[in-house]
């Protein structure tokens, strides 16, 4: 198979794409030399070379972890537009990763991906809405946010969803939209919803006791 690198050596100006595609596809042999690529783009004020760079040293990828170095990058990509380093500059205050925790930050950083349809920010606010730590609990903002997301194939956030409907949380009690919530998470690959259909169809948990559709939600979940 063409390696990263050959396939975009043909692609005028595309090194940083190349190196981007590096980090994708975790290929440590090329690590040194996407390094290069990505911190000369990042140094040259880059939003998306300061993005990687962050990357690179949030998962340690060519380099040696340093999460205080990861925020540092993402901080200044993100001042310079970019969404992704504000999702994971969110990420970082909202766990205190390389920074101290700061929930009310982490808010102000997702807000504007999850305006713009960014459904792993949209999933993250819903959250942080439901669990109400350092926030007041608010379960109509979580609805609101989870909902975004999961209309967007978000695994997590159908999950979520559907025990909402399920448990009438935030919503009115809806096992029928539970269930069609649950099997969509469940087909996009949550091992969580797989189960929780298993265990529903075993019991007869909302939904008529059914062996057969149990065994082939424990299976799937089985078969990960």
């Amino acid at each position: 198979m063409e390696d990263v690198k050959s396939y975009f050596a043909s692609n005028k100006g595309g090194s940083l794409e190349w190196a981007k595609a590096v980090l994708r596809s975790r290929s440590e042999k090329d690590y040194a030399q996407a390094y290069s690529v990505i911190s000369d783009a990042a140094t040259e004020g880059s939003g998306d070379g300061r993005f990687c760079l962050g990357l690179m040293y949030a998962r340690g990828q060519g380099v040696n972890r340093d999460l205080a170095a990861a925020v540092s990058w993402f901080t200044k990509a993100a001042d310079s537009g970019s969404r992704s380093a504000m999702y994971y500059l969110g990420k970082m205050y909202f766990r205190g990763f390389g920074v101290e925790r700061d929930i009310g930050k982490s808010i102000e950083l997702f807000k504007i991906p999850a305006d713009e349809g960014d459904p792993r920010a949209q999933y993250s606010l819903g959250l942080i809405y439901f669990e109400g730590e350092s926030v007041s609990r608010d379960f109509e903002e979580a609805v609101k946010w989870i909902t975004m997301a999961a209309k967007q194939g978000h695994p997590n956030a159908q999950f979520v969803l559907g025990q909402f409907y399920k448990t009438g949380c935030g919503v009115d009690k809806d096992v029928d939209r539970a269930v069609d919530w649950l099997v969509s998470a469940a087909m996009n690959g949550e091992k969580g919803a797989q189960l929780l259909l298993g265990n529903m169809y075993s019991s007869g948990d909302g939904v008529y006791v059914d062996k057969y559709e149990a065994d082939r939600w424990y299976d799937m979940a089985d078969s990960r």
